[in-house]
């Protein structure tokens, strides 16, 4: 079992899939989690605003819903994510 990816880490991951709920996305683990349309961006976005297939997007690990990864790429987590990190360095 890949190792699972923790909350608020920053990771780049692959859209391999638009889905009517969301984004489907692999991370550097070969695991694969959903970014639902909601954590897409911090508003409202249409799927043809949606990353393409095969971009690369940063993405920041924002749990798992039973054994599903559930992501974010809103800039509002990716921004969250790195002042929890810095802050943890100091």
């Amino acid at each position: 079992m890949a190792e699972q990816l923790a909350k608020w880490a920053v990771v780049d991951g692959t859209v391999v899939r638009h889905m009517h709920y969301g984004l489907r996305v692999q991370v550097s683990s070969g695991e694969i989690g959903v970014v639902d349309r909601a954590e897409i961006a911090e508003g409202r976005a249409d799927s043809a605003d949606w990353p393409a297939v095969g971009s690369v997007a940063a993405v920041v690990g924002a749990g798992y819903a039973g054994s599903q990864l559930r992501l974010s790429t809103r800039p509002s987590h990716l921004e969250e994510a790195r002042r929890r990190k810095l802050a943890a360095e100091s």
